[in-house]
C-alpha cells in the first residue's frame, strides 16, 4: 500500500528535532572531548602559583630585620633580603635548612679557634678539732672547671676585638676541702707569759713586719726556727694568733731558754 503523503513530513520533523537535541550514538560521541578540553581548562585555573608568603625576622648581629619571604631555604631568604654572608660568617639555621621563625647570623673576621679552658677550683676550709691548732690537711682534692671555647675576632664599634662566640661546659668544678687546725694559742703556763710586750719589742705589734736581715713578723722569726715549729711560708704572711702560737711552741722546744731566740726583747715576757 502506498503511504499517504501527509505521514511522510511529520517522521522528518520528528528525526531533526531528535538530531538538534543531541540525540543518537554519533552526536554523544563529538560533544563529549569539547567537555573534556573545558574541564582541563578549568583545572589550570584553579592550580596554586607557589607557597604565601611569611614574616621573618633577621638578626645580623644586634640589627634587627622583618621580611615577609617566600624563600624555602635559609639562603635563599638572605638572597630575597639582599644579605650576603662573609667566608667566615656564622648563621642559625644553617643555610640549607628550612627558615625558622628568625634567622640569626653573627658577622666573623676570621675562622673560629677552639680552646679548652681549665679554672682551679674552689677551696673549702673545714674546721677539723682534731688537727694541730693552725695546721691544716688535704682532706679531699678539688677538679678544675673545664670548658670549650670558640673565640674569633669581629668588628664591634669599629674596632677590631676578639670575642667567645660559643662556650660549653665539659666539666663543673669540684671543691677542695681543706681541713684547719683549731686557730688558738699553745695555753698553760706559757700561754701567761707577756707575749703582747715581747711582739712590742720586737716588731712594734706589726704581724706584718720584715727585717731585711731575714727575720719576720711579730717576734721576728727567722726561716728556719719558724720552720722548726710547723710554720710555712714566711712568718710575716700567717695570722697574728698562728705566730703567737708558734711562739710558744718554740719557748717550750727550747726549754724555756729565751735569750737563745730574744736576746735583747726576751725580758719582756716577764714584764
Amino acid at each position: 500500500m502506498r503511504p499517504h503523503p501527509s505521514l511522510v513530513v511529520p517522521l522528518a520533523a520528528v528525526a531533526l528535532f531528535a538530531a538538534a537535541c543531541g540525540g543518537g550514538g554519533g552526536g554523544g560521541a563529538k560533544a563529549a572531548p569539547q567537555s573534556g578540553k573545558a574541564g582541563a581548562a578549568g583545572d589550570n585555573a584553579a592550580s596554586p602559583s607557589g607557597p604565601p608568603p611569611k614574616k621573618v625576622v633577621i638578626m645580623v648581629d644586634t640589627a634587627r630585620t622583618e621580611v615577609m619571604t617566600t624563600g624555602q631555604t635559609v639562603q635563599q631568604v638572605l638572597d630575597q633580603a639582599h644579605i650576603t654572608l662573609g667566608r667566615y660568617d656564622l648563621v642559625k639555621p644553617v643555610k640549607s635548612a628550612a627558615p625558622a621563625d628568625t634567622i640569626k647570623v653573627t658577622r666573623l673576621l676570621s675562622e673560629l679557634r677552639t680552646t679548652t679552658v681549665k679554672t682551679d677550683p674552689p677551696t673549702v676550709k673545714r674546721k677539723v678539732s682534731s688537727l694541730p691548732p693552725f695546721s691544716q690537711k688535704e682532706l679531699r682534692k678539688g677538679k678544675p672547671e673545664i670548658r670549650i671555647v670558640q673565640t674569633a675576632w669581629v668588628k664591634r664599634k669599629g674596632k677590631k676585638v676578639k670575642a667567645v662566640i660559643f662556650q660549653r661546659l665539659k666539666q663543673k668544678a669540684v671543691p677542695r676541702i681543706l681541713g684547719v687546725g683549731p686557730e688558738s694559742g699553745a695555753g698553760g703556763d706559757v700561754a701567761r707569759l707577756n707575749w703582747a710586750g715581747l711582739a712590742k719589742c720586737e716588731s712594734g705589734g706589726n704581724p706584718r713586719a720584715v727585717n731585711p736581715a731575714g727575720y719576720y713578723g711579730l717576734y721576728q722569726f727567722s726561716i728556719p726556727s719558724w720552720a722548726s715549729v710547723g710554720g710555712s711560708g714566711k712568718p710575716s704572711d700567717a695570722p697574728a694568733a698562728e705566730q703567737t702560737y708558734r711562739a710558744q711552741l718554740l719557748y717550750k722546744r727550747v726549754g724555756g731558754r729565751w735569750q737563745g731566740q730574744w736576746p735583747n726583747c726576751g725580758r719582756f715576757l716577764f714584764s
